[in-house]
């Protein structure tokens, strides 16, 4: 085993029942608790279960549209429930943070659709709720149908991270600079809440937006949330290296994989960063069992509830490619779209035929890696190794069925993991940031963008 800092865990979760984070259609399993998911008890008891797991960060991804594009309409996506309902994540959270003392809460909300006064008054608000465990998934968003939600046309790929750019420099404003460090007074004594001279309007006018400001918190513990960024094309690998102190790295080969995260480090630090504060987590779909036979009964009787149309609809929705409209034989063109790019779009990735997409997508581990299904021992020499080969400071644990996967997960395999100095290890009180940052330090770097300009 080499030197590693503690590996970061967490759960990923979308506060929808057709969950994408594994295979959407497997809510109709009879040991599936996913149709609860508009409840606040299930909510709270998979929070629970969570944090006695010992895991570092409660995830939750979002959409803001329908999966429409495969057969050109969502009626797949409706009558599957992919990825719905939609509910907002950020209502979730203080509930959690209320039964939990030590997990963090990262909650994806998008640059584009949002407005950065109305989003930094609430990540602050959540930040204190909270105690500083929270964390903001930055994207930029990609469904068409989104845009039309919000009486938009959709941005083009690199016009996304340019208003992104934006957004981060306004709400850098509002979190660090408008509120002076002793600003906050607080005193009956001296009838003082706030020492007017030490709190500042930002007056930003860009492109995207215009804010007066100042900024309606006080500062919270963190001030700026913690950042995790998922972008893995070359434009959000220049986002990340600027902004980002967590990846969602959006690849499964383990050479891909140091080799991006060596570039967006190297990046990083000729913007003046340092790199080794950025940390990077991939996505894990674990089938376990004690012995080999019963991990292929499990899979049996995944893919007995699983549907390969709906699957194939959220793939369409990620990659704006209907596949519905080319026979088997037929290569997928490779065409430009606003969507994330895929092995069906990537101008360097290899031709893909139709019938290549719907043989992997008849099964129901088309987003598995085969490293991370079998018995605890051969995942765990499976994982050691992934560790190492690709340089990935953790995993984001996507669950077949919930809460089975998490429990098998925590009963199975942590202890093996354990016995690797694989879990655990990290500290468990403090701010997210502190946990994380090598110098235990609440806020972000004199380093990060986010500090320019403090007073």
């Amino acid at each position: 085993m080499t030197d590693r800092r503690p590996l970061i865990y967490g759960l990923y979760e979308q506060a929808c029942v057709g969950n994408g984070s594994g295979a959407v259609s497997l809510w109709t399993h009879p040991a599936d608790e996913r149709l609860g998911a508009t409840t606040l008890r299930y909510w709270l008891d998979l929070g629970r279960r969570a944090e006695d797991a010992g895991f570092d960060l409660f995830f939750f991804g979002d959409v803001l549209g329908l999966y429409d594009t495969y057969r050109g309409s969502a009626a797949t996506a409706l009558e599957w429930g992919v990825e719905l309902p939609a509910h907002d994540p950020l209502l979730h959270i203080p509930a959690l943070a209320a039964v939990t003392d030590r997990i963090a809460f990262g909650a994806t909300v998008s640059t584009t659709y949002e407005h950065p006064f109305a989003h930094a008054r609430r990540f602050s608000t959540l930040d204190h709720l909270t105690d500083g465990r929270i964390a903001w998934n930055i994207v930029t968003s990609y469904l068409p149908g989104a845009a039309a939600n919000f009486g938009l046309d959709v941005l083009a790929h690199d016009s996304r991270y340019d208003r992104a750019d934006e957004f981060l420099q306004v709400v850098y404003d509002l979190w660090e600079r408008s509120w002076e460090d002793d600003a906050f007074v607080g005193s009956r004594e001296e009838r003082v809440f706030a020492d007017p001279a030490k709190v500042h309007r930002i007056d930003h006018q860009g492109e995207h937006f215009r804010v007066a400001g100042p900024h309606l918190s006080i500062p919270s513990p963190q001030r700026t949330p913690y950042l995790i960024q998922a972008g893995w094309s070359p434009r959000g690998r220049e986002f990340a290296a600027r902004h980002a102190e967590l990846i969602f790295v959006g690849d499964s080969d383990p050479a891909a994989i140091r080799e991006g995260l060596a570039g967006i480090r190297a990046r990083a630090a000729e913007l003046g960063r340092d790199p080794e504060q950025i940390r990077a987590v991939v996505g894990m779909n674990p089938v376990l069992a004690r012995t080999s036979i019963a991990v292929q009964e499990k899979l049996d009787a995944y893919q007995s509830h699983y549907n390969a149309d709906a699957q194939l609809a959220a793939y369409a929705g990620w990659s704006g490619v209907d596949f519905s409209r080319y026979a088997d034989d037929e290569p997928i063109a490779k065409q430009a779209t606003t969507h994330t790019q895929t092995q069906a779009t990537r101008g360097d990735a290899p031709p893909l035929l139709a019938g290549d997409v719907r043989a992997r997508f008849a099964f129901v581990t088309a987003f598995a890696d085969d490293r991370f299904i079998g018995t605890p021992d051969t995942v765990a020499s499976n994982i050691e190794r992934f560790v190492d080969e690709s340089g990935v400071d953790g995993f984001l644990l996507h669950q077949f069925l919930s809460p089975g996967t998490l429990d098998d997960f925590t009963e199975l395999l942590v202890p093996r993991l354990r016995e690797r100095g694989l879990y655990g290890g990290a500290p468990q009180t403090g701010t997210l940031r502190s946990r994380l940052r090598t110098d235990r330090s609440d806020r972000l770097g004199a380093d990060h963008p986010a500090s320019a300009g403090r007073r």
